[in-house]
């Protein structure tokens, strides 16, 4: 559907940044599958909010709960710049983890996807685990797309940005970059593709070095740090390269 659509969608002003009628669109499909298949379930989207569930705790499903995080493009600036690096993501949640996880890269024909305790796959295919090592003067580093004060990150290789973070952590999984930090960011834009980079030997955290837990962000608010990823024995380093003295 996004594909059928990219090129001649409306696009509007959604606070600092954009939204398409694809964004709606794909979501509504994915939302509506999700629906007919678990009626009662929780879900947080990027563009119609949270729905469904019944929770003591509100937004917070608590531990256990399945809940669903689905971010319909996660890239719509290159969507519509027509740059091929944009992703469709839809993660199955119990509590505070990602426990099942499909990214699609349309533009590209490139599916990944992960279950809990078990491999990652790219088209069918089980991802090799990460390589261990340091960076190097031509390692990459992924990094947010636009400036954010207070947001300080120290690399000894090269900084690139796909303004996509679920692409950023699915190449880190992949082996073709060391690392990713992200800004604060919410459930939808990471729960998936961190999954599918932690069944590959990678790890996601804070840059204080706690773990995600995706429960207390499930309304749809952002972490209240930003985001480092890399494999498992270079993720500590990595956050002790972050800086942030922002809100």
């Amino acid at each position: 559907m996004a594909l059928d659509m990219a090129g001649r969608v409306r696009t509007e002003k959604k606070g600092s940044s954009i939204v398409s009628e694809a964004d709606r669109a794909v979501e509504r499909l994915i939302v509506g599958r999700i629906r007919a298949e678990y009626p009662d379930d929780y879900i947080l989207a990027e563009e119609s909010g949270a729905s469904g569930g019944n929770y003591p705790g509100g937004d917070n499903p608590g531990k256990e709960a399945r809940w669903w995080a689905v971010d319909p493009i996660d890239g719509t600036l290159p969507y519509l710049s027509r740059f091929p690096f944009w992703g469709v993501s839809v993660a199955c949640m119990s509590g505070s983890h990602p426990v099942g996880a499909a990214v699609a890269l349309p533009a590209m024909g490139e599916m990944y996807s992960a279950l809990s305790g078990g491999p990652s796959f790219r088209n069918g295919e089980p991802i090799p685990p990460i390589r261990p090592g340091p960076p190097g003067d031509h390692s990459a580093l992924f990094v947010p797309c636009g400036d954010f004060e207070g947001l300080e990150i120290r690399f000894p290789g090269k900084r690139l940005s796909l303004a996509a973070v679920s692409l950023h952590f699915l190449y880190t999984a992949a082996g073709s970059s060391f690392g990713a930090v992200s800004e604060p960011t919410r459930a939808f834009d990471i729960a998936a593709a961190a999954l599918i980079l932690e069944n590959a030997g990678g790890a996601v955290r804070y840059i204080s070095g706690k773990e995600v837990d995706y429960a207390e962000i499930a309304g749809g608010q952002r972490t209240p740090e930003p985001v480092a990823a890399a494999s498992s024995d270079q993720v500590g380093w990595l956050c002790g390269q972050v800086m942030w003295t922002g809100d």
